[in-house]
């Protein structure tokens, strides 16, 4: 791809990955969805099981809240295929992203994300838990 970089074509892809997700959730397979997640976990540099659960999850998410719950089963079984870490990163992601949407994270879960990006040595998504509870005023809430 003349003239853009690798991160502009991961950028990209990632935004390919999104699109089919939101256009394959409901009654689809999601097979361009998994295609593109088999894609960038070859030429992204992203962990193969992180990014098929990750997909495989939001292809779920996806599909129940357009009402198709048999769908959003078969997603969720396919994200429980992978192994047990990657499911335990997708989760922490999961919890990050939707407490910064909702301006707070519950304590426990920012203890739990902190506990595992430092097991696992993921100093960028301490950074990110850190990066929104500065931007929140460093607010969270019991659960």
């Amino acid at each position: 791809m003349a003239g853009l970089s690798s991160g502009d074509y991961v950028t990209q892809q990632i935004r390919a990955l999104a699109e089919a997700v939101r256009r394959e959730g409901a009654g689809g397979v999601g097979a361009r969805s998994f295609q593109l997640a088999e894609h960038l976990a070859a030429e992204g540099g992203v962990h193969r099981g992180d990014i098929l659960t990750a997909t495989a999850t939001l292809l779920a998410m996806t599909a129940w809240c357009d009402g198709a719950a048999d769908a959003a089963r078969r997603f969720a079984e396919r994200a429980g295929e992978h192994d047990e870490e990657s499911r335990e990163l997708v989760t922490h992601l999961l919890r990050l992203e939707a407490g910064a949407d909702q301006g707070w994270l519950p304590e426990a879960q920012a203890e739990a994300l902190l506990a595992y990006a430092r097991r696992v040595r993921r100093d960028d998504l301490e950074s990110r838990l850190r990066a929104i509870a500065g931007a929140r005023g460093g607010r969270h809430r019991r659960d």
